[in-house]
């Protein structure tokens, strides 16, 4: 079985999810232990998971077999998880072929096989071969950052390219530094140029094991300098692991609420407030319920009444992130709130620029201008948890110039924090519906980045039937009418 460590604000429901289907999990925090009655295990983990700086999700780190199957049963558990793996993984070791300077960069192209990589320039002449190892990506929007200085990574060590002994700064036991400084200090004599990192997961291995491993990494340090002088062709010498990007929307977050709830009482919305800064609310709230199930109505009322407080209100200043399905967190013109009704709010942002571009692209990638004047300005209708945000354009004497509906996960509303203002956020699902100028028949846009978005893995067919779905349902109404009211959406 696949064996997850697992960390973090979703960590009760991923380990639920996990254990149902078929994962071991290995080294859990003392409360997951308790809860799910697990034996603590020592055992390196073939996938470990983390959340997101941002708590809007998480990070696994495996290789790729095993991230797809974490994948699959998340998708399969929870619906609409967005999934971000780099096209390469980290670490992997390949032969290039040198295709000359780029000249965005400056930095030297290498063609990889299936993918262009960039190297930092080394005087390489075009059409040599070179041997170069994935050092950075990030998820297919840009070209690996690549290096030509070669690392063999293991789950406890990794040989490095110089005749060294390190260890990671991750552990702490002074006794454990000295023990695996003498240890590597003797294995060093015997692997000839390659130098020794041990990893955390060193600390928990007997010096048999670590040695084992060392071997082994020899053996496959061997096999990627035979393979490459083997190979003709440009190609993968060795995998690395991936790093995969793991976002959850707010339907997600709302099914993780249900996994939890079956596990220990939950409040409605667990997984947003967490993610929104009161897990210690959220905690203390849970506690009390626990022990007195009765209170439960009282306490989730009080627990509300707090963060609504920090909701945005009328003239408050508010962002809009509209984030991008390759992770891109795009903040629009921020605005403020205009108006407030019993199911949401109006944002209104005000243009300055006299030559702002409404976007009205085609899916024939031609662009559609709309003339804009100063003073013309914009207004967002948010109804938490729509699955579509309307913004319509106007004038400055207040005429409607055209309209635009975003496709998108439920919108979430998120409260101010310090001096930063409120913000609502979503992931953009790439489809748009647009009437623009206001006097034509509206159209939806943007399918050819619908489809390729699938093609890239970050969302399902399904997702983006849905997605289709919805954009039709908008545009028969927009058929209808110039403008969409919040109780249609």
């Amino acid at each position: 079985m696949i064996k997850a460590r697992i960390r973090g604000i979703y960590s009760q429901s991923l380990t639920q999810i996990m254990l149902q289907n078929h994962f071991d999990v290995v080294q859990p925090t003392p409360e997951v232990a308790r809860r799910f009655g697990l034996p603590y295990r020592s055992d390196i983990p073939d996938v470990d998971i983390w959340d997101r700086s941002d708590l809007q999700g998480i990070v696994a780190i495996a290789y790729e077999s095993v991230l797809t199957r974490l994948t699959d049963v998340l998708r399969r558990r929870l619906g609409g998880v967005i999934t971000r793996t780099p096209r390469v993984a980290k670490s992997s070791v390949y032969k290039g072929i040198v295709l000359g300077k780029d000249e965005r960069t400056g930095q030297t192209k290498v063609d990889l096989g299936t993918i262009l990589g960039l190297l930092p320039d080394r005087g390489l002449q075009k059409g040599q071969h070179t041997m170069v190892q994935i050092r950075a990506h990030d998820y297919g929007r840009k070209a690996p950052v690549l290096s030509s200085s070669i690392t063999i990574p293991g789950q406890a060590v990794v040989l490095l390219p110089e005749p060294v002994v390190r260890l990671s700064t991750k552990i702490k036991d002074q006794e454990s530094r000295r023990n695996l400084l003498f240890l590597g200090r003797k294995i060093r004599e015997h692997t000839e140029n390659w130098g020794i990192l041990w990893r955390t997961a060193a600390e928990k291995l007997t010096e048999e094991e670590l040695r084992d491993e060392v071997d082994d990494l020899l053996d496959i340090a061997q096999q990627v300098f035979n393979k490459y002088n083997e190979q003709d062709s440009a190609g993968i010498l060795f995998e690395g692991t991936s790093n995969a990007d793991i976002e959850f929307p707010l339907e997600v977050k709302n099914a993780l609420d249900k996994t939890r709830a079956k596990i220990k009482p939950t409040i409605a919305r667990h997984h947003f407030y967490k993610s929104a800064g009161y897990a210690s609310l959220v905690d203390l709230a849970e506690m009390i319920i626990e022990d007195r199930p009765e209170e439960r109505s009282y306490v989730t009322s009080k627990l509300e009444k707090v963060v609504s407080r920090d909701l945005p209100r009328v003239d408050d200043s508010i962002n809009i992130e509209h984030v991008k399905l390759d992770g891109r967190n795009i903040v629009l013109a921020r605005g403020r709130v205009a108006e407030t009704t019993s199911r949401g709010f109006t944002i209104r942002r005000q243009f300055r620029h006299t030559n702002r571009k409404l976007k009205m692209t085609q899916d024939s990638y031609e662009a559609v201008d709309v003339a804009s004047s100063e003073g013309d300005y914009a207004m967002t209708l948010v109804v938490p948890g729509a699955l579509s945000l309307v913004t319509n354009y106007y004038s400055r004497e207040g005429h409607l110039k055209g309209t635009y509906v975003n496709v998108n996960t439920g919108v979430e509303v998120y409260p101010s924090n310090g001096n930063s203002p409120g913000r609502i956020r979503y992931i953009d699902l790439e489809i748009d519906v647009v009437k623009a100028p206001i006097t034509e028949e509206p159209r939806i846009i943007d399918q050819h980045l619908l489809k390729k978005a699938v093609q890239r893995g970050f969302i399902t067919n399904e997702m983006a039937d849905q997605s289709r779905s919805k954009a039709q349902v908008l545009f028969d109404e927009l058929k209808k009418s110039d403008e969409i009211g919040s109780d249609f959406l």
